[in-house]
């Protein structure tokens, strides 16, 4: 009743009392009436409920993206409670909406907050810029530290991202893989050899010369296969 008796004479009063009541239908109705949507996106922050979530995150939801935009900057930056940024992120997960999910990240881990060295949500970033974004990914390799070295670089190299693999093993001196996604998905003989000289370890020796076998092989293969057959007009 104070929420409707509220709405003509000030919104923001009636949003006071729609938010003590947990009136969410009637809170979004006139935070959305009235453009109050860094309010509307702080309660939906503090409520969490993927329900909501998934009410306003609705493609039809005119106004998603004036939303969505206050979520990034104001909403979730603001909040220090793990629990308000995991049910945030699932919300948009679940919505399916991996651009707006890497601007949310990208707030709250590339700009100083009680998260930014968050290991799950920094695999988040990476792993949703190397799926939907995959030009972020070299600087996401720059600044971030703490995201999983190991995994990240496989799903990189699944989805054709080998040189940000590279990057990543190179970084943090895993020598083998490095050297490995050279030989076997870079194919650059001659890269692993510039590689094999800076580091200068046994493992990415015995890599490259394996590789420098295998490629004298294929090309003795094509040789004699050629001889046998003249019709195999091989160059």
């Amino acid at each position: 009743m104070v929420g409707k008796f509220c709405e003509a004479r000030d919104p923001y009063l009636a949003y006071i009392a729609y938010a003590k009541g947990f009136c969410d239908d009637e809170l979004i109705h006139i935070t959305n009436e009235n453009a109050m949507f860094k309010q509307q996106a702080r309660y939906l922050v503090r409520r969490r409920q993927p329900d909501l979530w998934a009410q306003v995150l609705r493609p039809d939801n005119m106004h998603r993206r004036q939303l969505i935009d206050q979520i990034v900057a104001t909403a979730l930056p603001e909040s220090t409670d793990p629990d308000d940024v995991s049910i945030t992120v699932k919300a948009f997960l679940t919505a399916d909406l991996p651009l707006e999910l890497i601007e949310l990240l990208e707030k709250i881990i590339l700009e100083p907050s009680p998260f930014s060295d968050n290991r799950n949500l920094q695999n988040l970033l990476m792993l949703t810029a190397v799926r939907a974004d995959k030009g972020k990914v070299i600087g996401y390799i720059d600044k971030l530290q703490n995201y999983d070295t190991a995994e990240i670089p496989k799903i990189a190299i699944e989805h054709g991202l080998y040189e940000e693999a590279f990057l990543i093993y190179k970084k943090y001196e895993q020598h083998a893989e490095a050297i490995n996604v050279l030989v076997e998905h870079v194919v650059s003989l001659d890269r692993g050899v510039d590689y094999a000289n800076k580091v200068n370890k046994p493992e990415v020796w015995s890599r490259l010369a394996k590789a420098q076998l295998d490629g004298l092989r294929i090309k003795d293969s094509i040789g004699k296969l050629a001889h046998m057959d003249p019709l195999l007009n091989l160059p």
